[in-house]
């Protein structure tokens, strides 16, 4: 609600929320954004105060943007002012994909292509996710532009330089940043899987990769 988003429904212990209905929202894509950032500084407050507690909650988060169906929906008895289609769909596919890359926030090209320069973020990597024959690039956001921890930003440095190699098929030239980002930033989920990832594929090269990878569960 901070970032004037609406709030959907609630499915278990999932939240829902949409923007840019019912009224035009010119920014809708950078709301969604940083609702998500929030959302993370918020659960990060909370683990924090659960001191007593060694199993924290976590919290992953899909954001998407595109064209859906939006409005009263339902029947006589019963209606929901809610929105649906493939965008949705694929939002809800995008907070489970979180799972692959042990990411938190995971975000399209759909909603962050003009965004890149207002946030510090990383590229995770291209999905091609159940059903569909499309590969998504999809992204990390952390902060706004400049205002990501420190432990980050040096993470960043190290991810960048091996996700660039790695993308060049040069796996055994992006081991060691990989390693160090994971250094700056113990416990970094999507470092760890490039390591593993370049790890593999240094004792067995892909063939015919379109450095996509296919997700064989919907989340």
């Amino acid at each position: 609600l901070k970032h004037d988003g609406t709030v959907d429904k609630y499915i278990g212990d999932c939240i829902m929320a949409f923007w840019n209905a019912p009224l035009d929202q010119a920014d809708h894509r950078k709301l969604g954004i940083l609702a998500a950032i929030d959302c993370q500084a918020e659960m990060a407050r909370l683990n924090e105060s659960l001191t007593q507690f060694t199993i924290k909650p976590k919290c992953r988060v899909g954001v998407n943007s595109g064209h859906m169906v939006v409005g009263n929906m339902g029947s006589k008895s019963r209606l929901s002012y809610t929105v649906m289609g493939d965008t949705v769909n694929m939002a809800s596919r995008m907070e489970g994909a979180n799972k692959y890359f042990h990411s938190k926030i995971m975000t399209s090209e759909a909603t962050f292509g003009d965004l890149k320069d207002a946030f510090d973020h990383r590229y995770l990597g291209s999905i091609r996710v159940v059903g569909k024959a499309i590969p998504t690039k999809v992204y990390e956001p952390f902060a706004r532009k400049g205002e990501a921890s420190a432990d980050v930003k040096a993470m960043l440095g190290h991810y960048e330089a091996g996700i660039a190699k790695f993308y060049k098929n040069d796996f055994a030239g992006s081991l060691p940043h990989f390693k160090a980002a994971l250094e700056a930033l113990p416990g970094d989920g999507p470092s760890q899987f490039y390591v593993e990832k370049a790890e593999l594929f240094i004792k067995e090269p892909p063939k015919d990769w379109d450095q996509s990878f296919n997700l064989t569960e919907k989340g």
